[in-house]
């Protein structure tokens, strides 16, 4: 079955949607619980260890996961920072187990794309609001987008399968282990090729070299905290791996063209919207 030619479908077996958000503090923790609904989880800052029936799955910042009714579950949240998520719940009736089926098998844990965050802010407006029948039948309209969406990434990235395997372990230790003292000697001997070799595969597959990547990452990292955290400038840097509060300033002014107080003002206003033209140079 293919949710693009059959989303009328799916649909048919959404009763509501809704969407919110939580902050836990360092070392949190929540479950365990069996999972009555469908369930997009996305993590914006810290991480979570998902404990599933018989299987534990790692969802990073930047990340969405995605969660299946009647599987019993167990939260454990990063231990030193804290970890904010949005959710979205998709209430399913208990019918039409082909589709069902389909849903399993797509993958647990996908980046975070802009177009998902989009839609969880128009769901998690929508929840705010008056619950009129019109309303609801937005939020499931969101809800098979979301889905379609989710299918349409996960097609993205396995078409990504055919990459070097020294490009994909690096951008796992780049994702994994950003807050820390990295270099391109030490990418370069932890993915087994050179450092020549390492910047090719880079700049063929993502257009920027291993450390331009690994900065923009902490940038985002950063970004991210500024925005939905009262962490000081000195605990971000520490948490993203600046190697001061006026390296990591002087980084949000190249990216985002204010100061971190500027930028920190208008995203807690809501005149941030998210979108950042430039690029770090690659000598950063």
């Amino acid at each position: 079955m293919n949710i693009r030619e059959d989303n009328r479908q799916l649909l048919s077996i959404i009763e509501d949607t809704t969407a919110g958000q939580t902050i836990y503090p360092p070392g949190g923790r929540w479950g365990p619980r069996i999972q009555p609904n469908l369930q997009f989880v996305l993590v914006h800052t810290g991480n979570v260890y998902i404990h599933i029936d018989d299987e534990v799955s790692f969802v990073p910042a930047g990340h969405v996961a995605l969660l299946h009714p009647g599987h019993r579950e167990e939260f454990f949240f990063a231990k030193h920072m804290e970890t904010r998520h949005r959710w979205v719940h998709i209430k399913l009736h208990d019918s039409c187990p082909e589709m069902l089926n389909m849903l399993e098998s797509l993958p647990r844990c996908l980046p975070l794309s802009d177009e998902m965050n989009h839609l969880t802010d128009i769901l998690q407006t929508l929840t705010r609001s008056a619950a009129d029948h019109s309303q609801k039948d937005l939020r499931c309209t969101l809800a098979v987008a979301a889905v379609m969406l989710y299918q349409s990434e996960s097609q993205r990235e396995r078409s990504g399968a055919g990459k070097h395997p020294s490009l994909i372990k690096t951008k796992e230790e780049i994702h994994t282990n950003y807050a820390k003292p990295l270099n391109l000697e030490q990418l370069a001997e932890m993915s087994n090729v050179s450092s020549e070799y390492l910047i090719r595969l880079f700049r063929h597959s993502e257009g920027v070299t291993p450390m331009r990547y690994l900065w923009q990452v902490r940038v985002n990292h950063a970004l991210e905290l500024l925005s939905n955290t009262g962490f000081t400038l000195g605990e971000i840097a520490d948490e993203t791996g600046f190697k001061s509060v006026y390296h990591l300033s002087r980084m949000i002014k190249k990216v985002t063209g204010q100061t971190p107080t500027e930028f920190r003002r208008t995203s807690w206003s809501g005149e941030n919207d998210g979108h950042f033209g430039r690029l770090l140079p690659d000598r950063e």
